[in-house]
């Protein structure tokens, strides 16, 4: 088993951000780290700009900007979960990043800390300081004296293996590795550990204006009292000495030390915030809470912004003369998401980044505003779909396009996320305007200079059913003007421009009249008898075909006298419904040699031959239902015919050129209602715009054909329009506007939020029978506003099962758990018998202060809303656990079944419902009791002796079950209902997530950030063998995984190839990922072109990339096996032609060969 595995989103999830001038002197940047990434904008007066971003092989753990002696430009520091570290700096020059320095900070013995990683850099850039591993302290001193640089490089270099350690304290070498030639960079003199008597380090800083580097260190004592220490770090010997002052028993409370530029520090607890210096302590109560991020807002520290867990953000005024604080002023400011960082930019503009919700760009009021009782102004959100910690995947319109839907977000910034592919319109204009039916940009006309047209677009032209209107765009303002030429009483079926003979022409239902493109006068027209009716036209430049009920006539228009001129008329024997007269390669640029029609009644295709209209071919379409749309256009060289279909189907044909036939026939759907197809152009590429209920756009890519949804309802009519003031746009209209938009990237992830009032989804499940979805949500209360509450007292939490309708996403249903009770796990499922019923499943746990336990609800959901005496209690009314309704559905619960221990997963497996109950699996049953005449529900353990199950999948009669601690496990069904191990996973690996993704093979992600496959060992004739599972792939992700099921986001491609199966998986950092099993004819050849990869794409900061995807726990590091690296695979097709030839050069294929390889499988994927 090979896996392909490919990241579709990437983190968003912020973590650190920073603010310096990192990429100019006189660049002012705010720098963001997302799990294994960076981005960097620039801050100007129009707000933040994105400059680029970029991918890291390591999870940052610290992230800081630090300036030394004689930069004009501001140097940063990342440091990674596995003890990696590298200083980046910009050449502006250049345009890109550069390593100065790289190392590793790994010791090989040594105790993790539990508080995790902290990384702290003296604010005159001397010195880092890295707390790593319990009672140590990592020094790296930076050299700033500019003389001594050429010989450090050369010590760097040639002793990077050597450690020194004043403690004689066992590490591995740092590998300090200097990049750089400049004598401004910040190259380490030498990393040495040093003993550090506090083991139980809270947080630590760096204080301001010491001539000697001085830390201060909070730290918690045996008896869990809080204290503060202080230490000078000698420069002669990089030795901690006892700093000149310190401060015992500062509240057990405490947690943060916030360093300030007048001197001393700001000691941060849950109840208070204290100021000492070792002289002056100055403090000041506050509501209970507790802080996640702060940051400071003037150079001297007088003011401070805090954000806490309840997305509250404060601020705190250290009022002082000359250099001494005499009070501390605290006061809320507004409502933010929870943040995980603060950066204060300028101008009383903060940004705000979460890991919780959506990240934040706010303004600060001097003034505050009574309505909202608050200081801040929301100016712009950057999307956080993480943590996400559960999905499903559903296909809600059934046509082929699947999305996601994640509970995402904790607690207040908790949503649901709607997350599909297709392509996204950005609105830039939009005008009221009801009842559109047509719109058609009409250029400048007239010699644009040089002798050439002006292909800028400057009218539009509006068709309705009754009149035509004309709008004129000057540079972004649009108004109404008309034509004199123009008939604007009547309803346009087409208008357009002749370029070569500087003429409009307007197709109404009676008339075609040419109009002078400079006076807009009519020149000429031609008008059907009275008696009848033009009812379609399709035009080319000076070609134009139209039907009259059956007759299909075709004019072209005479250059010499700009007349109109019919050159043949013939009789079908149907009235014609759609047609066509594009030429194949061009946008009606070049002659046409075919005309194609759909007819009635018989709902035939067939394709005429200009100008004799000599019909070539007919094609049954076969059905009852009529073609509507149709059209002509060449992909990557291959002529194609689209005939869509009035109830959202569409037939794709290829056309022989020289034979004039059509062959490979196609049919697929689009949508329900019906399609109509337009040509629009998209960065010079031609493609097709199909106008449904589902808007789609057609496009080839290395000659496949894909569909890629738009997010737009209700299009009516669609255009390309470039003009001055709404360059390379589209002209769209809909039932009641027209919009001018740009449209973005094929194939983007779009994502829609449905916000959970200030609830966090814990579990979903969609019930497809019942068109809704099943959501567990938790509240937390946060009585704490007032700071009324006790502190000892815990945030109360509660929880409920919510029903929300999967087109509105209304409320429909809820239902209240009991005191104590969480939600764990949710599925539907369906019992053995003449049962036809769903039921919805929910496994809880319930944590009382006398004793734990759990138990399992079985709820059924319908639509009958007078069947029982709750049909009056309002839906809304959470405060009684019984069943609550409204009028589209009731949640009813029917029965519950309470175990001693908590139902953590829940899997509804062949006719029953099996319940991991800590050790044990729980079979339960609802079946009909023939002595009560009624049905029961009933239980019985079938399986034990596991740790504690923390997820469970099934396959047929197989069940995988993923413990916390002995990961995974296979199980097979018995004839008597019992379920029996046959097979394991001897390692001690922590499982958080599991898939099967054959009969043979199945991965688990687990603790530690890595994938895990294991094997059925089926055909060994060792029994000890046969029951193990085999450890048979392995790879580090470097994301913490929490659930991974069977789906993609893609519609499949146009393509007989066997289709590739493919798992997607969501992470807390808010990725979404998909792991594609690819055959071992593509596992060797990606595996050799990663390799060329690795010679060609350097990691920034030195970082390793075999490092990075190799497996790693506690326990041992091994390289990835049988895993491909999909996110480097695809950094190929951005490659500059050179690097691609040096990383296919042991492959013995051309860069074109592989980009049509790595396009096949992505096709898959993305």
């Amino acid at each position: 088993m090979y896996s392909f595995v490919s990241t579709v989103q990437k983190p968003t999830s912020v973590t650190h951000s920073v603010t310096g001038n990192f990429t100019g002197p006189n660049d002012k940047n705010l720098i963001i780290s997302k799990c294994t990434k960076i981005e960097i904008f620039l801050m100007d007066q129009d707000g933040l700009k994105p400059m680029f971003d970029v991918n890291i092989y390591g999870r940052i753990s610290v992230l800081k900007l630090f300036s030394v002696a004689g930069s004009k430009q501001d140097y940063l520091f990342i440091s990674t979960e596995s003890f990696k570290f590298c200083i980046l700096a910009y050449d502006y020059e250049k345009k890109e990043i550069i390593t100065k320095a790289s190392g590793n900070a790994e010791d090989t013995i040594g105790r993790p800390t539990e508080a995790g990683q902290l990384g702290i850099i003296d604010p005159d850039g001397r010195i880092v300081a890295l707390h790593l591993y319990e009672g140590l302290l990592k020094l790296i001193t930076l050299d700033n004296n500019n003389n001594n640089n050429n010989n450090n490089n050369n010590n760097n270099n040639n002793n990077s293996n050597n450690n020194n350690n004043n403690n004689n304290t066992p590490s591995k070498g740092i590998n300090l590795i200097n990049n750089s030639n400049n004598n401004n960079s910040p190259i380490q003199k030498n990393a040495n550990n040093v003993r550090l008597e506090e083991l139980q380090v809270l947080d630590m800083t760096f204080l301001y204006g010491c001539k000697v580097p001085t830390i201060a260190v909070l730290f918690k004592d045996t008896k869990d009292e809080k204290h503060i220490s202080t230490y000078e770090i000698s420069s002669k010997d990089t030795e901690l000495v006892v700093g000149p002052w310190s401060q015992s028993n500062v509240g057990v409370y405490s947690s943060l030390l916030v360093p300030v530029p007048l001197g001393g520090l700001l000691v941060v607890a849950d109840n208070g915030i204290t100021y000492l210096n070792g002289k002056t302590t100055r403090s000041i109560a506050i509501p209970y809470t507790k802080f996640l991020a702060f940051d400071r807002v003037d150079k001297d520290g007088s003011r401070f912004l805090f954000g806490d867990h309840f997305g509250r953000l404060s601020v705190l005024v250290l009022i002082h003369q000359q250099q001494k604080v005499m009070e501390l002023k605290f006061e809320q400011l507004g409502r933010i998401s929870i943040p995980s960082s603060i950066s204060y930019l300028d101008s009383g503009v903060v940004y705000i980044g979460s890991s919780s919700g959506d990240s934040q760009l706010i303004k600060l009021n001097t003034e505050k505003d009574q309505s909202t009782d608050s200081y801040v102004t929301y100016l712009e959100t950057f999307t956080n779909i993480g943590p996400i910690v559960d999905f499903c995947v559903v296909d809600a319109e059934k046509q082929g396009q699947a999305q996601i839907v994640t509970c995402s977000g904790t607690y207040r910034d908790g949503s649901l996320r709607i997350i599909r592919n297709g392509i996204g319109i950005a609105e830039q204009a939009s005008i009221e305007l009801e009842g559109i039916k047509g719109i058609f940009p009409i250029n400048n006309g007239g010699d644009g200079g040089g002798g050439t047209i002006d292909s800028k677009d400057r009218y539009l032209i509006t068709s309705f059913i009754e009149c035509t209107k004309v709008l004129s765009f000057q540079g972004e303002e649009i108004e109404e003007t008309e034509f004199e030429g123009l008939d604007s009483n009547c309803s346009t079926l087409y208008c357009g421009t002749i370029d070569k003979l500087n003429l409009l022409i307007q197709i109404t239902n009676v008339s075609i009249n040419l109009i002078d493109s400079n006076t807009f006068k009519r020149v000429s027209q031609w008008n059907v008898e009275p008696s009848r009716r033009i009812n379609l036209v399709s035009t080319n430049q000076d070609q134009i075909v139209l039907s009259i009920d059956k007759s299909l006539l075709y004019f072209q228009v005479n250059s010499s006298n700009k007349s109109i001129q019919l050159v043949k008329e013939i009789q079908l024997p149907h009235e014609i419904s759609c047609i066509d007269i594009s030429p194949f390669d061009s946008f009606m640029d070049s002659k046409s040699q075919l005309v194609s029609v759909g007819l009635w009644n018989d709902i035939t295709l067939r394709i005429f031959k200009l100008p004799t209209l000599e019909e070539i071919w007919k094609e049954p379409l076969g059905g009852e239902i009529l073609p509507r749309s149709i059209l002509m256009i060449s992909f990557d060289s291959i002529d194609y015919i689209f005939c869509s279909l009035g109830d959202g189907h569409l037939f794709k044909f290829q056309f022989d050129y020289s034979s004039f036939k059509l062959f490979d026939k196609r049919k697929l759907t689009l949508g329900t209602q019906p399609i109509i197809l337009k040509k629009f152009k998209l960065k010079n590429t031609i493609n097709i715009f199909a106008l449904s209920d589902r808007p789609t756009v057609i496009y080839s890519h290395n000659k496949k054909l894909f569909y890629s949804v738009v997010n737009l309802k209700d299009v009516t009519n669609v255009t390309s329009f470039n003009s001055d003031g709404f360059p390379n746009s589209m002209a769209i209209a809909t039932t009641n506007s027209l919009t001018i938009g740009t449209i973005d990237e094929i194939q983007k992830l779009h994502i829609k939020t449905i916000p959970l009032n200030e609830e966090m989804g814990r579990r979903i499940v969609h019930l497809e029978e019942h068109s809704c979805y099943a959501v567990i949500t938790v509240k937390n209360n946060e009585g704490l506003l007032g700071g009324s509450q006790d502190l000892c007292e815990e945030d109360e939490e509660v929880s409920f099962v919510r029903i929300y309708n999967d087109q509105t996403f209304e409320l429909i249903s809820s239902y209240k758990l009991g005191p104590y009770e969480m939600g764990w796990s949710l599925t539907q499922c369906k019992f053995t018998g003449d049962d036809a019923n769903t039921y919805l499943a929910v496994g809880t746990s319930i944590n009382a202060p006398d004793k734990s336990s759990g138990r399992v609800l079985i709820f059924s959901l319908s639509s009958n809303d007078n069947n029982n005496n709750n049909s009056n209690e309002n839906n809304n009314n959470d405060n009684n656990n019984n069943s609550s309704i409204n009028n589209n559905g009731k949640l009813t619960l029917l029965e519950e079944i309470k175990f001693r221990s908590s139902v953590y997963f829940l899997l509804s497996f062949n006719g029953r419902l099996i319940a991991a109950v800590h050790k044990r699996l729980f079979s339960i049953r609802y079946t009909h009791s023939k002595e009560k005449n009624c049905k029961v529900i009933s239980s019985e353990s079938v399986h034990k002796g596991h740790t504690m199950i923390l997820k469970l999948a099934s396959r047929g009669h197989f069940i995988l079950v993923g413990d916390m601690m002995k990961s995974m496990s296979l199980l097979v069904e018995q004839s008597d209902g019992s379920l029996e191990q046959i097979a394991r996973n001897p390692q001690p690996i922590w499982i958080r997530s599991i898939a099967m993704i054959n009969d043979d093979y199945f991965i688990g992600a687990e603790a530690s950030n890595n994938f895990v496959v294991v094997k059925k060992n089926n055909d060994s004739t060792n029994e000890l063998e046969r029951e193990l599972l085999d450890s048979v792939g392995h790879y580090h992700i470097g994301e913490s995984i929490n659930f991974m099921r069977h789906g993609s986001l893609v519609r499949l491609p146009d393509s007989d190839q066997p289709i590739i199966p493919t798992i997607l998986y969501v992470s807390v950092n808010g990725s979404i990922g998909v792991i594609a099993s690819i055959s071992e004819e593509d596992f060797i050849f990606f595996s050799k072109l990663q390799k060329g990869l690795n010679q060609v794409v350097r990691g920034v900061g030195g970082f390793s990339h075999d490092t990075w995807r190799a497996f790693s726990n506690d326990h041992h590091t091994v390289d990835s096996k049988n895993f491909i690296d999909g996110d480097l695979i695809e950094t190929f097709l951005d490659l500059k032609y050179e690097s691609q030839l040096k990383a296919v050069a042991d492959l013995g294929i051309t860069p074109d060969d592989a980009f049509r390889r790595i396009e096949s499988l992505m096709q898959y994927i993305r």
